[in-house]
């Protein structure tokens, strides 16, 4: 494209580009009145006649000689006179500032004074200066942590329905709105406060939307709240003219005035509705709910009532609302109230249960039900205050009566069972057995929906509930008819039937138990978990000659089974202290059965317990006769009763010994009878040497017995005297049974009184690696801590690493013991019997913490648990080697308990009190 030729061409002299645009380029304000092209350099008077400007435009303001004219000129004088009063102005406030800046003082000379009495503040007034806190947008950041507190949410149209549910939330709204769920929250916890009390609402208002509204449910009203009352009133103005004849509406929109307090408002809106929709019941509930509380009281409430009646003579909850309304000790009054309701709906059963419960005097009141049954014959709870009230005939009338009316109602059946029962004291099991086997087929043949009938534990919660009112034979055979049902060749059903037995003894009700485990035996007779189950129960209800007829039934049943026998001989002489006849029982026994070894056993243990030595002798020595090859345990319990009588009777030792000895030809890996024979040289015979030997072919025959080798250490360290011996011994134990955890516990102790703890502590560590979960290890760590401190964190290690043994439970109770803090003592000693009552170690604690700091209640109740489980007790370190001495062979168990607790506290292993 060309070039203009212009463009490069010097502009002329005063050129301002665009100025007839109204351009100004880089003039300056002086420049812009007369809009004059003046050149710098130049003169400032322009002739007028200069060509240049001949005929030119120069602009708005330009002057022209050619065409000016006046009103140019008039113009120019008015921009001038604007100009100068400007300029004048401007001068004014100039001077103006400048006498202000005179006359002010700056900021820094006001506070001039101030700054230099600063250097008279000492250093606690600069300290007690407060913190000024940041104030940069307080208010703002205040407003949104208020919003972020706020939660909002999104009510669904279903409370908005509800209509009666307005009131648990601040204010009704649709689902797209949003409420505080403040109020909801504390409308819920009233809500579910009041039904775990059991309290009804005051108004006696049962329909859907009936909610207790009392003072304590309304809240302070908050500002958001009112908001929400707002928005909820114009929703329910909009349904209450969109749908005027729907109750819901007009409740919710009476509530949500009197939640916001406005209860003229509330008033006039629920009388409104009375009137829109009169044949609706729960308008007038919630009318007379809402004007109950008010200055007008009852007879407001009464008349609201009455006119409510005239509209829904047939409501239920209008008429006992209105028997509410009189007072609680006007019966008459009450009952005509009721009476004209029956005049409107005779058939109501409601109104007939609540007049009946008006009556006092049983005539009267078998009239009202005789009444009743005929209006309302399908109400069995009617027939059955009849029944109850009529003699027997009549009542037999009446059964059959019902029958008619109702012939698949079980209960009419089980009611008719329980009359023949409680009139005819003396009828059959088998009559009652057939009258409800009777029941069970026209019940099955009258009814058309399989579902209704009864399955077994249905049957069977009626079978408890006629055990509660007394009525055993009924239940019976309520058990039979249940149980009948069901196969009886199947094993699943035996133990579904065990499973229901146990359920119903657990609950208390012990005669449904034993029906059932009866039905059982009858069904399955060599079933030995039935007997045993049944004998338990029979136990527990104490009904011992029940027992004893039915152990007569199991021995009849089952003649090759001797434990029968045993338990049977065992009962008679602990439950009825008949020893002649448990005698005689196990003569029984030994005639069926004349090797068995518990059967001459039993007859020895019978003889001993009741103190013929003699006779126990007598029989011992026949057991060893007839079957010397029967069992090790055959010999152990003759040898023991040998020993018996040589200590007590000064017999020799030796014959015992040669006892031991032809016991162990016959048995020669026997580890109790090589334990035997060293106790008997040891303690009978005294001499530690022989015992040594002999326990030493004890260990050589049975390598793996703990107790050989701990007595074989004891005879070497406490009779002997020689410990290094001793802790070799313990040494080839553990080499030969590494993971016996009892050697290493016992070779910890061997240190502890060898007073060589450092040895201890070592083996009790390198123990506590290879058996974690060893009480008895644990334990030993327990006392080699030395500081109770020390042992609180260990407490906690050795209960998770042993999984709260009671042996860990029980040591943890003596330790507070000896720290003098005897409730926690006993709490944990407590908790040690609870976990195993077959240790007889924790019964002596437990004793002699009674003894020492408990009352005579508690020492008696003690003792009495302790009596139940002795003949369990098998367990403890002291308690199996106190018993087996022979001079307790024949002391009481009270007297086992005291000795077991002396050792306990006097010589124990750990402690020594």
């Amino acid at each position: 494209m060309e070039r203009k030729a212009f463009l490069d061409q010097e502009a002329p002299a005063g050129y301002v580009a665009g100025i007839g645009r109204g351009a100004t380029g880089f003039t300056t304000s002086a420049d812009v009145g007369s809009a004059s092209r003046i050149v710098p350099g130049e003169d400032e008077d322009i002739d007028e006649n200069n060509s240049e400007y001949d005929g030119g435009e120069l602009g708005i303001l330009g002057k022209s000689k050619g065409n000016s004219n006046e009103e140019d000129e008039e113009a120019d004088r008015i921009y001038e006179e604007v100009d100068r009063k400007l300029e004048s102005r401007r001068k004014a406030n100039s001077v103006l500032v400048k006498e202000d800046s005179i006359k002010e003082p700056s900021i820094g000379d006001q506070f001039a004074d101030l700054k230099r009495s600063l250097s008279t503040v000492e250093a606690w007034q600069w300290e007690s200066i407060p913190e000024v806190g940041d104030l940069t947008k307080r208010n703002k950041r205040a407003r949104l942590l208020e919003r972020s507190q706020q939660r909002f949410y999104a009510v669904p149209d279903s409370i908005l329905g509800g209509g009666g549910n307005m009131m648990l939330t601040s204010a009704p709204i649709d689902a797209e709105s949003a409420t505080n769920i403040q109020s909801i929250s504390q409308a819920k916890e009233k809500l579910l406060s009041q039904q775990l009390d059991s309290v009804l609402d005051n108004s006696g208002y049962s329909g859907t939307n009936s909610i207790d509204t009392d003072d304590n449910l309304v809240q302070p009203i908050t500002d958001a709240e009112i908001d929400d009352i707002k928005r909820g009133r114009s929703i329910l103005a909009s349904l209450r003219k969109t749908e005027p004849l729907k109750p819901n509406s007009w409740i919710a929109s009476a509530r949500l005035e009197e939640q916001a307090k406005k209860f003229t408002t509330a008033k006039n809106l629920i009388i409104e509705g009375c009137h829109k929709i009169p044949r609706n019941e729960d308008i007038w509930l919630e009318s007379i709910r809402i004007h109950q509380n008010s200055a007008e009281g009852t007879r407001m409430c009464k008349m609201i009532c009455g006119e409510g009646l005239k509209y829904n003579r047939n409501s239920e909850k209008l008429w006992l609302k209105a028997k509410s309304l009189e007072h609680p000790s006007d019966i008459l009054s009450q009952r005509k109230v009721l009476m004209k309701a029956l005049e409107a709906i005779p058939n109501s059963v409601t109104i007939w249960k609540a007049l009946i419960e008006l009556e006092k005097d049983e005539e009267d009141a078998k009239k009202l039900l005789s009444k009743a049954v005929e209006l309302c014959p399908k109400e069995w709870d009617f027939w059955v205050p009849l029944i109850n009230l009529s003699p027997y005939t009549e009542a037999k009338s009446l059964i059959n009566k019902a029958r008619k009316e109702m012939n698949d109602n079980y209960k009419i059946w089980l009611t008719a069972v329980k009359l023949e029962e409680r009139e005819n004291v003396g009828i059959s099991e088998a009559k009652l057995l057939k009258f409800m086997q009777k029941a069970v087929k026209e019940l099955k043949k009258n009814t058309t929906d399989e579902s209704k009938l009864l399955n077994r534990q249905q049957w069977l919660s009626e079978a408890a509930i006629a055990e509660t009112e007394e009525f055993p034979h009924t239940c019976k055979s309520i058990v039979s008819v249940a149980l009948d049902e069901d196969d009886v060749n199947s094993e699943q059903t035996l133990q579904k039937w065990l499973e229901e037995a146990e359920k119903y003894a657990q609950s208390s009700h012990t005669k449904t138990a034993d029906y059932i485990y009866q039905y059982i035996i009858s069904k399955f007779p060599q079933n030995m978990d039935g007997w045993l189950k049944l004998f338990q129960s029979l136990k527990s209800s104490k009904e011992f000659s029940q027992l004893f007829k039915y152990y007569e039934r199991a021995i009849e049943l089952n003649p090759e089974n001797e434990l029968y026998y045993l338990m049977y001989a065992k009962d008679l002489w602990k439950l009825e202290d008949d020893t002649q006849s448990a005698r005689d029982i196990l003569t029984r026994a030994h005639a069926k059965f004349p090797q068995n070894e518990q059967v001459w056993l039993a007859r020895i243990k019978l003889e001993v317990q009741t103190g013929q030595v003699n006779s126990a002798a007598i029989i011992s020595n026949d057991m060893i006769k007839n079957i010397p090859g029967e069992s090790p345990r055959v010999w152990y319990k003759h040898i023991h009763l040998e020993r018996y009588l040589s200590e007590s009777k000064n017999f020799e030792v030796q014959r015992t010994i040669e006892l031991c000895d032809e016991a162990l030809e016959l048995f020669p890996d026997c580890e109790k009878l090589h334990l035997q024979k060293g106790q008997v040289l040891l303690y009978d015979q005294k001499n530690p040497k022989l015992a040594r030997e002999s326990l030493s072919i004890g260990v050589r025959k049975c390598p793996h017995s703990t107790a050989l080798w701990c007595l074989l250490a004891e005879v070497d360290e406490i009779h002997l005297k020689v410990q290094i011996r001793a802790r070799a011994t313990l040494d080839n134990a553990i080499v030969q049974n590494p993971t016996d955890a009892s050697l290493w516990a016992y070779k910890i102790r061997f240190e502890k009184r060898q007073l060589d703890m450092a040895s201890a502590r070592q083996i009790c560590n390198k123990a506590l690696k290879q058996f974690p979960d060893s009480p008895d290890i644990w334990v030993e760590n327990l006392y080699l801590l030395s500081k109770m401190s020390q042992r609180k964190n260990a407490f906690v290690d050795a209960l998770k690493s042993t999984n709260n043994s009671p042996i860990i439970l029980m040591n943890i109770g003596i330790f507070f013991w000896m720290d003098g803090k005897f409730l926690k003592a006993k709490t944990w000693l407590d908790r040690a019997l609870q976990g195993n009552k077959h240790i007889g170690d924790c019964w002596g604690w437990c004793y002699n913490f009674a003894l020492k700091h408990g009352t005579a209640q508690d020492k008696e109740k003690l003792v009495q648990d302790y009596m139940k489980w002795y003949e369990d007790i098998n367990q403890g370190t002291v308690w199996n080697r106190e018993t087996k001495k022979v001079q307790y062979y024949l002391s009481s168990p009270e007297m086992i308990l005291e000795k077991v607790a002396e050792v306990l506290s006097l010589t124990s292993d750990n402690v020594s009190f």
